[in-house]
């Protein structure tokens, strides 16, 4: 299963995903264009989804995120030679809150994470 959204998610359709990926999803994202490809495939499948719809591949980042619990799980920088990746392949803040704005943009429906981010 894959899915490609620029669109949030509505309440349905995280429900229908979390019984579909048993609560946890793997997700390539461009933080830039705040476009999602997500579903059980391999990473690099779901980034070729977003470079088929032209998104640039160094601002493509591979993520794991458990739908039960809202919990983020940066798993893969599926693009190394990014300038805002450290050395040690850590986000820089600046890319990190892009990321981390991108996501709330796409799960801000899902209870689970609204607990976890409005506290």
């Amino acid at each position: 299963m894959q899915i490609y959204k620029r669109v949030r998610f509505t309440k349905n359709e995280l429900k229908q995903l979390c019984e579909d990926c048993d609560g946890y999803v793997w997700a390539a994202l461009d933080a830039k264009k705040y476009a999602i490809s997500l579903g059980d495939s391999y990473l690099e499948d779901l980034r070729d989804v977003l470079l088929l719809r032209r998104c640039r591949l160094e601002d493509v980042f591979g993520i794991g995120f458990d739908l039960n619990t809202g919990e983020i799980k940066y798993i893969s920088f599926i693009n190394r030679r990014n300038p805002m990746v450290g050395c040690k392949g850590e986000l820089t803040p600046e890319l990190r809150e892009n990321v981390e704005d991108a996501i709330h943009y796409f799960f801000e429906n899902l209870p689970a994470y609204q607990d976890r981010h409005n506290k």
